[in-house]
């Protein structure tokens, strides 16, 4: 169904509804407003937040508010979380190969920040933070990463993200995790709006995973002591392997860049050293221990090994053939 999914940050993915609160209670009391509760908070809250300041405040200057807003965040022992159903989501979107990026109105260090310590920095093939209008902003990120708006779709919790998705002319998904009511969402008409991601990938894994590119090593050669009698292990002997990767990264994305994809050379040598580096009883042992280095060690979503080794007369090879998901 999706190629492609952009994602906000905060209600989306992040719950960092608390704190935001509490810093934006520090910034009205700066200016002698009074302090807003959670209903009150998420019943007149709006992006872009300039526009929501220039009228909550209209004699304050974006600079001051947003000085006062940052010293309020930095200086908080409030904690955030994810979002139930967030990390399962982006993990589910990587083993189908679906291409994820972050678009959000959070400071670049506050972002970097919160996703690193909630362990979901490096899901994203690109980071959009800082963007104050995302309306005006996402026609922008379409262009820079190629994006075919009939395979990509933004999931927010605001209008203001099912805005920007229909300005862009992609599929606008509202989720009720966050910042607005269903009714504030539904007023800006989403094309889809569910509960949760849990949800939503129900709904994605309806539709077959679209065919994935892959990366092939064939023939490759490997020095082992293997074998179940002991003498067989005694001396070294020749193995080949066969080794499928889905790519982490589709190859239209890659953009010529070695960090997207996997660096074949290098896994060839390591894979070399597994095998060398003590003794195996089991072909299927071997095998997958290899498959699990090229996931685990080289971020590949899904490997195949396909192990061959050359011991009996009558046959050409005896063969394995395992395969290790992320």
């Amino acid at each position: 169904m999706y190629n492609n999914l952009i994602f906000d940050w905060s209600g989306t993915l992040c719950d960092d509804m608390a704190l935001t609160i509490e810093a934006t209670n520090y910034v009205l009391a700066q200016y002698n407003r009074e302090p807003l509760d959670r209903k009150a908070f998420r019943n007149e809250f709006q992006l872009p937040y300039p526009d929501y300041y220039a009228v909550k405040i209209p004699e304050a200057k974006l600079e001051d508010l947003e000085n006062y807003y940052r010293h309020a965040f930095d200086h908080s022992a409030t904690g955030v979380t994810l979002i139930p159903h967030a990390k399962e989501f982006v993990q589910f979107c990587r083993a189908r190969g679906i291409r994820c990026f972050i678009l959000t109105s959070m400071d670049p260090k506050a972002f970097r920040e919160q996703a690193t310590q909630l362990g979901m920095w490096d899901y994203f093939e690109h980071i959009h933070s800082g963007i104050h209008n995302k309306e005006h902003y996402i026609a922008t990120l379409m262009k820079q990463h190629g994006l075919n708006p009939a395979e990509t779709a933004f999931v927010g919790d605001m209008q203001h993200d099912v805005r920007a998705a229909h300005c862009a002319g992609i599929t606008g998904i509202g989720v009720l995790t966050g910042y607005n009511n269903p009714t504030q969402l539904a007023e800006a008409e989403p094309d889809l709006m569910v509960p949760n991601l849990a949800a939503l990938r129900a709904i994605i894994s309806r539709t077959p995973a679209p065919q994935q590119d892959t990366i092939h090593l064939n023939g490759l050669e490997l020095m082992c002591r293997i074998g179940v009698p002991e003498e067989e292990r005694a001396t070294p002997q020749r193995l080949t392997a066969n080794i499928t990767l889905t790519s982490p990264c589709p190859f239209t994305g890659m953009g010529e860049d070695i960090e997207r994809t996997i660096n074949y050379h290098t896994l060839s040598l390591r894979l070399a050293e597994l095998a060398a580096a003590e003794p195996t009883v089991l072909l299927e042992t071997l095998a997958h221990k290899l498959a699990t280095c090229c996931v685990q060690e080289f971020g590949a979503p899904q490997a195949t090994v396909e192990l061959h080794k050359y011991i009996l007369p009558q046959l050409q090879s005896t063969a394995v053939r395992t395969v290790v998901q992320r």
